[in-house]
């Protein structure tokens, strides 16, 4: 995670920080300012004196006073509970934008379907696509077939021999999209 920033509370700083000479100052802000960005600092004295910028003796007399900013293995007790109120932050945030996305999504969901005329989320629709009847065009989601009422009510199966021999009654026939038309057959059969 990138850190571009980090909290600096002057008042705090410079009450603890009034011993300090010039040098001391830069190199306790440098180690500071990797032990933000890194989240950790070597307990190499090498290493350490490349990050404040420090001859290694000089570093190595400085040593003392700026360790006793740090505990335990050069842990830094105010940026780790910032870096971890950071990470809260980020992960609220994170899921904040998660909602809003998914909430995006139904909307426009929404509206295309209320502008296609249908009530039928694509979720839905595209996962009864597999089970539709092996007669309708599935390659494009808006193509339509024609069913009639009486075709809705038996799901769209074949009707007996007899029926089928009987002349169909005359009904209007009503557009019905092919993901419709998997439905209703899936859910009357």
């Amino acid at each position: 995670m990138k850190r571009p920033w980090m909290p600096l509370y002057v008042g705090d700083y410079l009450g603890d920080t009034g011993h300090l000479t010039t040098a001391q100052h830069g190199a306790y802000l440098l180690l500071m300012m990797h032990y933000w960005r890194k989240g950790e600092l070597p307990d190499d004295d090498r290493q350490l004196s490349k990050i404040t910028k420090l001859p290694l003796k000089t570093w190595c007399d400085y040593r003392p006073v700026l360790q006793d900013f740090f505990h335990s293995g050069w842990k830094h007790k105010r940026i780790d509970a910032e870096l971890e109120r950071m990470m809260r932050v980020s992960e609220k945030r994170a899921i904040a934008g998660q909602k809003g996305g998914l909430g995006s999504a139904l909307s426009r969901m929404k509206l295309e379907n209320a502008s296609r005329g249908r009530t039928l989320p694509r979720a839905i629709a595209s996962r009864s696509l597999s089970e539709a009847s092996p007669g309708v065009d599935h390659s494009h989601p808006h193509s339509y077939q024609t069913l009639s009422l009486s075709d809705c009510l038996s799901g769209g199966r074949e009707q007996d021999n007899a029926t089928a021999a009987a002349p169909k009654e005359s009904k209007a026939a009503i557009p019905v999209s092919a993901e419709l038309a998997a439905l209703i057959a899936r859910k009357t059969g």
